[in-house]
């Protein structure tokens, strides 16, 4: 059960990688093999939705799942949801942020005095709460390309953010075999069972985490500190910078969305205290972003993109060293609350076989 339990986390971790990167034993063991992607982390059916924060990055955090703002007790799915099961039926979300193969222009360079100037001109753009999610609505994360034809890239996630578990995923890519899977109960028992047992951390995200996460900026350094600190434990020899940014993929997917402002702000502080992140600017569509990235030359450059208007985070990007963000390497994220999905059926398995899954792709 271990092994299956570590092997599903490495499949969902690279479930929406980009092709650039190396496809992990865990995939392989999970699903059809694929050509390499950008690697990139969601979550298959257990806990991704919260952050790494310095007061409780060495164990379980000790604020109850059930003081998140908006946070309802854990249900077990009834059978009224089991009828309004039709997956295909829910309402999908459509990404607006820009047109179809737009113009892209990115900056080459960066500095980490740049980084630190955008994060803190967002920290302090933020004022809107939690997204807010009712007892029987689930949070809705949507991430897309803007290339068309048969290789564009889709991946949504249904989560519920009460239990951590994903109940469902689709994916789409052009390849032969697109995912999209219902968890079963057992599944989502399983791994939520699984990450609560699991001491807390970057490799263990979980709601508690939401609700403890500081909303002093003062915080910052400390967090930042925390987060070097568990990539030199367990990833000594490698890339800091890259490997928190990896983790952080998943934070600023499915945290991001349920932190307050205050909590957000403290976040975006944080990431501007990591020593190797550099900033950047890119325009597509006519619309200039905030390009954060932290580049590295054995892991690979892992860039977020931030609407400088708002304040808030849209989207990821791959980029070389230079930093520059082309069209064909970013992905842009849409969030919001729909109806809670159906269990899908039991497989006898907590995770799914090979050529299990039918499928929804990648770019």
């Amino acid at each position: 059960m271990n092994d299956d339990i570590a092997a599903v986390r490495e499949f969902r971790a690279d479930l929406d990688e980009p092709r650039e990167g190396a496809l992990t034993r865990g995939r392989w063991q999970l699903a059809r093999p694929e050509p390499p992607r950008r690697r990139r982390s969601w979550v298959l059916a257990t806990a991704g939705a919260a952050v790494a924060v310095a007061v409780v990055v060495g164990g379980a955090a000790t604020v109850s799942r059930h003081d998140r703002p908006g946070a309802q007790p854990e249900q077990r799915a009834t059978p009224s949801t089991q009828q309004r099961t039709d997956a295909a039926d829910l309402p999908v979300t459509q990404g607006t942020k820009a047109p179809m193969n737009p113009s892209v222009t990115g900056q080459a360079g960066g500095t980490h005095a740049q980084a630190v100037e955008a994060l803190t001109r967002l920290a302090a753009k933020q004022t809107d709460g939690p997204l807010v999610i009712g007892p029987d609505q689930v949070l809705y994360v949507k991430s897309y390309s803007l290339t068309d034809g048969d290789t564009r890239y889709i991946h949504e996630v249904w989560m519920d953010v009460r239990s951590g578990a994903t109940l469902r995923i689709r994916r789409n890519d052009g390849s032969p075999r697109p995912i999209d899977r219902l968890s079963s109960q057992r599944e989502i028992d399983e791994y939520t069972a699984s990450s609560k047992r699991e001491p807390a951390g970057l490799t263990n995200p979980n709601a508690a985490y939401v609700a403890a996460f500081p909303t002093d900026a003062g915080q910052a350094h400390a967090i930042a500190a925390s987060w070097l600190d568990w990539s030199q434990r367990q990833h000594p020899g490698r890339d800091a910078g890259a490997m928190i940014f990896e983790r952080l993929h998943q934070v600023l997917h499915f945290a991001d969305p349920l932190l307050t402002a205050a909590q957000r702000r403290t976040l975006y502080l944080a990431i501007g205290e990591l020593p190797s992140v550099r900033a950047t600017t890119a325009t597509i569509a006519g619309r200039q972003y905030d390009v954060i990235c932290a580049p590295s030359q054995a892991e690979g450059t892992r860039c977020v993109l931030f609407d400088p208007a708002t304040g808030r985070y849209v989207g990821d990007s791959y980029a070389l060293l230079d930093l520059v963000v082309k069209l064909g390497k970013f992905n842009f994220v849409d969030v919001g609350v729909q109806p809670r999905p159906a269990v899908g059926p039991e497989r006898g398995t907590p995770a799914p076989e090979p050529g299990d899954a039918t499928t929804t792709p990648k770019r």
